[in-house]
């Protein structure tokens, strides 16, 4: 690419033969980019071989667009014609590139958690979002008054407007798919987001050039067409590592969500900018900014609906969690134990058949005995674990009780709580305070653990603090962590307060209202 950029650009060739030379240039990297993408199609299968064939087609309607172009500076004698036959080939790039983004798109999905239809709502809101902004931002900075200026017709007008649209689209989708993507896509990606980069580059000099009249492109300016080809070309040699099975990530990708509102935000200052310069925003900045807004209003909208099914899905799996618990808790009673107890019984009126001369094997029954009577125990303890039975049976102000009494550390218990509470309520409450419990025993070594629990208005409030060290980050921690979400599926909220040297406040809200 240096050598044809030296060589275009070095004087040493005529015009004719230095435009040759740039043209020639363009042309084969856009046709070796077509080769490599449907050859390299031929040896894959599925989303991997369908976003080459794309992509072959997009660089291939973009060589053609590049033999006309050439066809009219060499041949014919006109500098920049616009708009052109060749606007309609270079133009397919953008369309097919885009299919093939898609389509890499889904092939990444199928190796995740599936997604919501709200989910792929959601992307393709913020890919628009974005790209208006981005648009209107370099509408009323620079790019409006060279359109404006430069323009001759309307369809003049609307190439000129295809090309720095097509191209924020495409940049932005890349750049969301990177964000995503495995470690095994990336680097493929990383590759064709540049290579489609270096192409967008050499596209705005492109269309500044054609709107302001100009009689050629210096060949610099076409250097983004080459290298990208280029780049294209080795991206769909690259192959990748796909994972196995599905994967998801916890933590959310907090700079693709607020991505949206920053490129928003930047397009507000602009616009305030220049109202404040005394220039108003043409109408086609005001038509693109107000569509932006609709399409932030319908982004949020749809969020709200994602996230109800969200906070409703994980009520859900609580409860679902809270009736497999019980049933195991009840498998672990009625079948395990008692089958267990039987054996035990079994096992005394054989010891009580063994002749007196045979104490040796009445010893070994014994043994036997004891140590199904300690499986027992076993039990009976791992199915208080997984269900406590005496919240069935007794309710929350009883099995707080039962955990106070087995605490490590004295507990000053205060319980105002008449009669029963929603099942799902009792039980989030009876594992906070357990797990409240066993923290200030095992890290917080205090010496005192006081708790209060009461009901007002209509919401249950819980209050446990002790006198330990302090200084518990819930966030360190998986036990408060999947305590919180336990409490928010119901509605609830659950704070923490842990200063150094002065002990730890846990207090938990549930309402009792929530249908």
């Amino acid at each position: 690419m240096a050598v044809v950029v030296g060589l275009a650009s070095s004087g040493w060739l005529s015009p004719w033969w230095s435009v040759f030379v740039d043209d020639a240039a363009q042309f084969l990297a856009a046709l070796a980019a077509t080769l490599a993408c449907w050859i390299a199609a031929a040896r894959h299968h599925g989303a991997q071989r369908w976003w080459r064939i794309w992509m072959g087609a997009a660089a291939c309607g973009w060589t053609l667009g590049q033999v006309i172009w050439s066809w009219y500076q060499l041949y014919a004698g006109v500098g920049l014609p616009t708009p052109s036959l060749a606007d309609a080939g270079y133009l397919t790039l953008p369309v097919f590139a885009f299919a093939a983004l898609v389509t890499l798109s889904a092939g990444q999905s199928v190796h995740r958690l599936p997604r919501h239809l709200e989910g792929q709502v959601l992307g393709a809101l913020d890919g628009l979002v974005i790209v208006g902004a981005l648009f209107v931002l370099s509408w009323v900075t620079a790019l409006g008054a060279v359109v404006h200026d430069g323009a001759a017709s309307r369809m003049a007008y609307l190439v000129a407007l295809a090309y720095p649209i097509t191209d924020l689209l495409l940049t932005v989708r890349v750049l969301m798919l990177i964000g995503t993507a495995s470690a095994g896509n990336r680097a493929q990606l990383m590759l064709l987001g540049a290579g489609l980069f270096g192409i967008a580059m050499s596209d705005s000099v492109f269309a500044y050039q054609v709107t302001i009249g100009a009689h050629g492109i210096p060949p610099l300016g076409d250097a983004g067409f080459v290298a990208g080809f280029v780049l294209v070309a080795i991206a769909a040699w690259t192959e990748t590592k796909q994972p196995q099975g599905w994967t998801s990530r916890p933590d959310p990708h907090w700079g693709r969500l607020l991505l949206p509102y920053f490129a928003v935000g930047a397009m507000a200052v602009a616009l305030i900018v220049q109202r404040a310069c005394g220039n108003e925003p043409d109408d086609t900045a005001g038509f693109v900014a107000s569509a932006v807004v609709t399409l932030l209003v319908v982004r949020q909208a749809v969020t709200l609906v994602r996230v109800g099914g969200l906070v409703a899905s994980r009520t859900r799996l609580v409860l679902a969690t809270d009736d497999d618990r019980r049933q195991l808790e009840r498998d672990l009673h009625d079948g395990v134990q008692q089958r267990l107890i039987a054996l035990a019984l079994d096992i005394r009126r054989a010891e009580a058949e063994v002749p007196p001369e045979c104490s040796r094997l009445r010893d070994q029954l014994n043994d036997v005995v004891g140590a199904l009577n300690g499986t027992v125990d076993e039990v009976r303890e791992l199915s208080r674990g997984v269900h406590p039975a005496i919240l069935t049976q007794g309710g929350l102000r009883l099995g707080l009780r039962a955990l106070a009494r087995r605490s490590a550390a004295p507990v000053e218990l205060d319980v105002r709580v008449d009669g029963r509470l929603p099942e799902p309520v009792e039980v989030a409450a009876y594992y906070v305070m357990a797990e409240a419990l066993t923290n200030a025993a095992k890290y917080a070594e205090a010496s005192v653990v006081s708790a209060a629990v009461e009901v007002r208005s209509g919401v249950l409030h819980m209050s446990i603090s002790d006198d330990g060290v302090g200084g518990a980050d819930p966030r360190r921690g998986t036990g408060i962590i999947g305590l919180t979400d336990r409490v928010e599926a119901l509605g609830g909220t659950l704070a923490v307060d842990s200063p150094p040297g002065l002990g730890t406040r846990l207090h938990a809200e549930f309402p009792l209202d929530r249908p």
